[in-house]
């Protein structure tokens, strides 16, 4: 298991079954205080999976600030005789049937909660879960639901060669179906699932080529004469996942440029990966620590949302040592890929939005827009050449992951104010509301890339509890649009924004800064050290966010 994620929490995770849960709560409260994050573990009554999603005063309902957790075994949705074919035929039909409610209700469940939920599809006593209909049925009904993670247990089992999973005798007398020992690789995947939650995430893949994506070096041997083995093909099949998942794939290796380019045009039958599932590129001779803080600067990113993959224990080594904010995994060629990329909990992701799967052509996007801006500084004329639309809005109750994620995830230009958890608490409150920006120009669509989190006081004035924007919009006019469309909502002159510095929140504080001015109790200066408080409140005028627009420009 990894170092603590950070930050701990005494947020709560809520366990619900269609079996007897109670062999796993002591088991992930242990995994949880292993890696520095103890939660209050606590199981819904027992067979009410259905019944957390459905009902508005349930465990899952009142969870609004942690994870909740459904664990599924399609076989306790039958009754009845299961004897001859019509007694099995007529299983399978309870079970379909049952499935598609299910799909129903958590997919309604999702886009009206924000808390974050897994549902694990956990295998019955004839096999694998994917090898039942109506646990397939779950599996791709209920892929890619924002808020929602599925996940079929056997994903978690799999990595115990010889586990004994079944305990018939345990599920006969307590409806207990599986040993210790399945309870205990199911506490470590939802640990994952915390931890990903909690951790810091990391955004981009950096990967060296030869001997990591390919066998020999390129810039020796014809393309033809490299060794594209099932070794390499794991790799890349691996890093396919991750790039449709929304990780961002760049190529970084010590190289010729034209010898890598070569390699996937002339082998690009026999490859997983094609060039175009590489958003940047750093091909050279430089140290590969700098080149690293090359492509973040292109990305506008932190190094910290970077790991490498490299077969070079010199390389590995030397951006260690250069950078240790980089997560680094050594592909030595004895290891097995898929364990040593599968155990990298750095490179988990189970929530994912729109946003994440279309990241990857936003960023392709965003090199033609650099030339297409070049040497324009204003943003008014900016925004005209790139055709932009900025569409600030009240967020609907199915855009709650996608706030969260931003909240959550959005280290640069955030207030850094409320915690993702808090989010559906806040918004419980009458006053409160929740504001999202998107962005598209004649280039794509950013979708949604902002938002922000307000309250009202008694005497009028509206706060901006939290907000956060992708540093991808910046300099776009995006955050000046936004507060713009809650100043006119609220029908205030101004808005009383909350900050706290974190030390990498810099341009959401020059923001503030340029719009607004400092109205906390003690005022904080620009030379502020690490001893001045850090809790802040800016008045921004709603005259000072106004922007030059033009005939499809910022609306």
């Amino acid at each position: 298991m990894p170092d603590s994620p950070g930050r701990t929490t005494g947020d709560v995770i809520t366990v619900a079954a269609t079996f007897t849960v109670e062999p796993l709560l002591p088991l992930l409260r242990d995994a949880l205080e292993h890696i520095g994050a103890p939660h209050l573990v606590e199981a819904a009554p027992y067979g009410q999976l259905a019944e957390q999603l459905l009902s508005p005063s349930s465990h899952f309902a009142r969870n609004t600030g942690g994870l909740n957790v459904g664990l599924i075994r399609t076989a306790d949705w039958a009754g009845g005789t299961t004897d001859g074919a019509d007694g099995a035929a007529s299983q399978a039909g309870q079970e379909a049937g049952q499935a598609d409610v299910f799909v129903a209700a958590a997919q309604e469940f999702a886009a009206t909660h924000g808390t974050p939920t897994v549902l694990v599809v956990c295998p019955g006593p004839t096999g694998p879960a994917r090898t039942e209909p109506a646990a397939s049925r779950l599996l791709t009904g209920l892929a890619g639901v924002p808020g929602l993670a599925v996940i079929d247990a056997e994903e978690w089992f799999s990595p115990y060669d010889g586990l004994d999973v079944h305990d018939a005798e345990s599920a006969d007398i307590a409806h207990i179906p599986y040993t210790e020992e399945a309870f205990a690789a199911l506490a470590i995947g939802l640990t994952r699932v915390v931890h990903s939650v909690l951790a810091r995430p990391r955004k981009v893949i950096a990967v060296d080529c030869d001997d990591t994506l390919w066998g020999g070096a390129c810039g020796d041997r014809e393309p033809a004469d490299l060794e594209i083995t099932p070794r390499f093909l794991a790799v890349q099949r691996f890093l396919r996942r991750k790039h449709d998942e929304g990780f961002v794939l760049a190529l970084c290796s010590r190289n010729d440029p034209d010898s890598v380019e070569r390699v996937f045009a002339e082998r690009a039958a026999d490859l997983e990966l094609t060039r175009r599932h590489f958003v940047a590129a750093r091909i050279n001779w430089k140290p590969k620590s700098r080149n690293i803080v090359s492509l973040a600067e292109e990305l506008r990113l932190g190094v910290d949302s970077f790991v490498l993959v490299d077969d070079n224990p010199y390389v590995c080594a030397e951006v260690t040592e250069s950078l240790p904010d980089v997560t680094v995994l050594h592909m030595d060629p004895g290891t097995d890929p898929d364990a040593v990329l599968g155990d990298c909990w750095e490179l988990d992701r189970f929530f994912s939005t729109a946003e994440d799967r279309t990241r990857n052509d936003g960023y392709r996007a965003d090199a033609l827009r650099r030339e297409a801006a070049a040497g324009l500084a204003d943003t008014s004329r900016l925004n005209e050449r790139l055709g932009t639309v900025v569409v600030a809005r009240r967020a609907a109750p199915a855009e709650l992951p996608r706030i969260t994620q931003l909240l959550s995830r959005t280290n640069q230009f955030t207030s850094a104010t409320v915690e993702s958890g808090d989010v559906p608490a806040l918004l419980a409150r009458g006053a409160a509301g929740a504001w999202t920006a998107t962005l598209r120009d004649r280039f794509g669509d950013y979708g949604t890339i902002a938002t922000a989190v307000t309250t009202r006081g008694d005497d009028g004035e509206v706060r901006v509890e939290s907000f956060a924007m992708s540093c991808r919009a910046l300099e776009r006019g995006v955050t000046e649009a936004l507060f713009a469309e809650i100043a006119e909502d609220g029908d205030v002159d101004e808005l009383h924004v909350r900050f706290r510095r974190t030390g990498r929140n810099g341009p959401a504080l020059d923001f503030l800064r340029t719009h607004g001015r400092d109205a906390s109790a003690h005022a904080v200066d620009a030379a502020a050290t690490d001893d001045t408080p850090t809790e802040q409140v800016y008045v921004v005028p709603a005259a000072a966010l106004s922007l030059s627009l033009t005939e499809g420009g910022t609306s």
